[in-house]
């Protein structure tokens, strides 16, 4: 059986080489067969993808022959070995092709649906009414974070600018930034975890005490060999209190968005239960 497999796949690669010729099926013929079953050319050279060069279309062709006579050899000893109640999947077929055909339908129809976007009246309504479900495990800021090189120019007005709440202040600083600092992150329209931005700060011994620090003085220096490195809290909100809407909005929206298909599902279900009434596609006996 091995040297009549050899054979074959060898003289399959030979007609593999020839594939990329071949634009129809008019020359079509069986190039292998095990048992009752036969692989037609016509299906090797339609596996193949256009353009495949020579030694790579002889490679999967090889590989393409060799599983097919494995996988016709397998299911033929199924055939063999299994009892009948296990041979007879037909109902599990059908009823994976019924699942299959349903999830299709309510998922195109569900698309449909969630294209309309959630508002943000939507959005704050579900927060204010749920609000005490979102307690913040963690303290998160918004925040101006940078880096600057030592040998970075105007220090001490960086330092005044760094320090002001003064708009002007802050723009200065940012356009400061913008061409001189090595790294320049401004959070002030996203709220984030504050130990997320302690961590790009040098540390100095206890990790807890630079969060102490941060959320006593909002406004944190540090430095290294190389770098003088800044942190400007603007606001925080504190662990274990209700979490800033703008920090749980992306979350509100996916709550919605579940909320809206649940509710679509019992509907569309309702409905074509209702409509098979009516319309007497239904017999109860």
């Amino acid at each position: 059986m091995q040297l009549f497999k050899n054979l074959l796949i060898s003289f399959i690669v030979l007609v593999a080489s020839l594939s990329c010729e071949y634009k129809t099926n008019k020359n079509d013929y069986p190039v292998a067969k095990v048992f009752d079953k036969e692989l037609m050319f016509s299906e090797i050279t339609q596996f193949l993808p256009k353009g495949t060069s020579k030694e790579d279309s002889i490679l999967m062709a090889r590989n393409y022959i060799s599983n097919w006579i494995t996988k016709q050899l397998l299911v033929n000893k199924a055939i063999q070995n299994l009892s009948p109640s296990d041979k007879n999947i037909d109902r599990l077929v059908e009823d994976y092709r019924t699942s299959l055909l349903i999830h299709n339908y309510k998922q195109k129809l569900i698309a449909q649906k969630l294209k309309k976007e959630i508002t943000e009246d939507e959005i704050e309504k579900y927060y204010e009414a749920n609000k005490y479900n979102f307690i913040l495990p963690t303290p998160v800021v918004k925040a101006i974070y940078f880096v600057l090189p030592k040998s970075a120019g105007k220090l001490n007005m960086v330092r005044r600018w760094f320090k002001s709440d003064e708009a002007r202040d802050i723009e200065s600083l940012e356009e400061y930034c913008i061409s001189t600092a090595k790294k320049f992150d401004n959070f002030q329209n996203k709220w984030v975890e504050l130990k997320f931005i302690l961590n790009l700060m040098p540390q100095y011994g206890d990790p807890a005490q630079l969060e102490k620090e941060a959320m006593r003085t909002k406004h944190i220096e540090r430095e290294d060999d190389e770098n003088y490195y800044f942190l400007k809290i603007t606001e925080i909100a504190n662990s274990q209190t209700v979490a800033p809407i703008g920090y749980v909005r992306d979350e509100i929206i996916l709550i919605l968005k579940n909320k809206i298909k649940m509710d679509f599902e019992i509907e569309l279900e309702n409905q074509i239960n209702s409509e098979a009434i009516r319309k007497n596609y239904v017999k109860i006996y």
